[in-house]
């Protein structure tokens, strides 16, 4: 069997194993190990090469900032910051026409700023923001509009999990 042939192998397996239910980085790293040690003939190769692979990935430092900026959503989310941010630019901008939305967009931002993530940004400020506008007379449509598209502020604001990872990619100082 020729090394295309146990690679097109390998891709159909994942898919079946992906689509049957198995964790995609099980599948990835079965499917991995099966096919280098068929085309190398070393189950001890297969897994050497899986454990330097496993090795320089964990010692990567964006695998690193990960796990820090996961650390400090959970603290900030634990904590209450995303609420009270959202008390204070609510209170600083309600004197305006569309100050609410003004102070979801702001609180937001500075959520989306300490936690690095943008999703996580989305989750909490879904909970908190789309129904203190509703109950201002906002419209759901135009309260889910504001929380969405304030929440991609995230990846613009360094530090980003976003703008580190293309820091690393392109070879750019992420500090």
């Amino acid at each position: 069997m020729s090394a295309f042939d146990i690679g097109l192998i390998s891709l159909v397996l994942i898919v079946i194993l992906v689509i049957g239910g198995m964790y995609v980085p099980i599948a990835l790293m079965a499917c991995s190990y099966a096919g280098v040690w068929l085309i190398k003939g070393s189950p001890l190769l297969a897994g050497k090469l899986m454990a330097l692979a496993a090795g320089e990935t964990i010692a990567s430092y964006f695998f690193g900032v990960v796990p820090l900026f996961v650390l400090m959503g959970y603290i900030v989310s634990v904590s209450g910051v995303g609420r009270d941010a959202y008390d204070v630019a609510s209170a600083l901008f309600r004197g305006l026409r569309g100050g609410l939305g003004v102070g979801t967009v702001g609180a937001n931002a500075i959520f989306a700023a300490v936690t690095g993530i943008s999703i996580a940004s989305a989750a909490v400020f879904t909970r908190l923001a789309v129904p203190e506008m509703m109950r201002h007379g906002y419209s759901a449509r135009f309260a889910t509009g504001v929380v969405a598209g304030s929440s991609v502020l995230g990846m613009l604001i360094p530090p980003s999990l976003l703008l580190i990872l293309y820091g690393l990619l392109t070879e750019q100082s992420v500090g």
